[in-house]
């Protein structure tokens, strides 16, 4: 199972490598530790990966996508051999954030205001950090959209915090928004979290895998992002 991304970020990009267990598994999947994992793209660089904790590799901390670059993930392990591609989508910049209190959540919510570029097929993801902590750390806390109805219009206070994520944003705290673009195979990787997350009963879900965009019939996301973000302080 591969959770992977490379970012437009100059920083260290990692790569998680899993195996699958059981439905009913309640405990962590097994870390899948000593393979080889490098990340190429189409204009001749190859990025090594390596080892920082079971089953965790990560490049070195100089490392940035490039927009319009497509990048390949290469990954050897128990002889077999996985790859999974993904082009990195632009995206634009946050002209700025506000925030309004929500009574309902005792919490004040966090809105962005930017220019969303004209040409549908874009695709967002949003990660929030409080007071330089990430407070979105599992895939069903990220808000996701597609362009479908907002192609080349003004974003006038878009609330980025899921509404019933209970991030709890008080007076004195710093957030910062970072703002993905991501592709349309990893929004419909989410989107499929998403309905495998909130269907129910396990007899209720769906009864096969999300589609993963790893080959040999691997599971996971490995995709690029380009990220944009800004800082704001509730006063």
């Amino acid at each position: 199972v591969v959770d992977g991304i490379i970012t437009s970020d100059t920083t260290a990009h990692v790569v998680n490598l899993s195996y699958s267990g059981g439905f009913f598994l309640d405990d962590k999947t097994p870390r899948a530790s000593g393979a080889r994992v490098a990340i190429s793209d189409n204009q001749g660089n190859r990025f090594e990966l390596y080892e920082t904790e079971t089953g965790k590799y990560s490049t070195a901390d100089t490392v940035a996508g490039k927009v319009g670059v497509e990048y390949t993930l290469h990954i050897e392990l128990d002889g077999q051999l996985y790859q999974a591609s993904s082009l990195m989508p632009r995206v634009p910049e946050i002209d700025s954030l506000s925030y309004r209190w929500d009574n309902y959540m005792q919490s004040y919510r966090i809105l962005l205001y930017g220019q969303e570029p004209s040409g549908k097929g874009d695709h967002y993801m949003w990660h929030l950090y409080k007071n330089a902590k990430k407070v979105t750390q599992k895939i069903n806390q990220l808000m996701v959209v597609e362009d479908e109805f907002l192609d080349g219009n003004y974003i006038g206070g878009f609330e980025v915090d899921y509404w019933d994520m209970e991030f709890n944003f008080q007076p004195g705290d710093t957030v910062c928004v970072a703002m993905h673009s991501i592709s349309p195979v990893a929004f419909e990787f989410i989107a499929g979290v998403f309905q495998e997350h909130n269907s129910g009963q396990a007899a209720m879900r769906p009864p096969s895998n999300i589609p993963s965009n790893v080959s040999n019939q691997a599971l996971g996301l490995f995709h690029a992002s380009a990220v944009t973000s800004k800082t704001i302080i509730i006063e």
